[in-house]
């Protein structure tokens, strides 16, 4: 997981200001990570019947928000915070495991979007 934080945020870098690309990267791997919960958490709800259904508009929005703001503090100490001790741990990088790590950052995250939609339309909420 740090190795794939590390990855999207030297993406980032020469796109915007200096802090700008490590809480980029945090962001996007919260929106990816936030998607994988709710993928699981569909399956769950549709094959056992764990889970909670939102009954109105309120409880959706605060149904919504509890898995994001939990995933966003996980990852603000997690990443954000230590992004100075990741970058020494894999700045020296071979430029083969560069191209893998790209790979592989793309690959999840585009698994992780189509992963969503599919199992959201294979498997609704009853």
């Amino acid at each position: 997981m740090e190795y794939l934080y590390y990855r999207l945020w030297q993406i980032l870098i020469g796109k915007s200001e200096e802090d700008m690309p490590p809480f980029g990267a945090m962001m996007i791997f919260s929106m990816l990570f936030v998607f994988n919960v709710g993928t699981v958490e569909n399956l769950l709800n549709h094959f056992y019947n764990i889970g909670y259904t939102p009954k109105d508009k309120d409880d959706v929005i605060l149904y919504s928000l509890i898995p994001i703001f939990s995933v966003l503090i996980f990852n603000i100490f997690y990443f954000f915070r230590r992004r100075n001790k990741i970058k020494l741990k894999y700045q020296h990088e071979s430029k083969l495991k560069k191209i893998i790590g790209n790979f592989v950052l793309f690959a999840y995250a585009i698994l992780s979007i189509i992963l969503l939609f599919y199992i959201g339309n294979t498997y609704p909420i009853r």
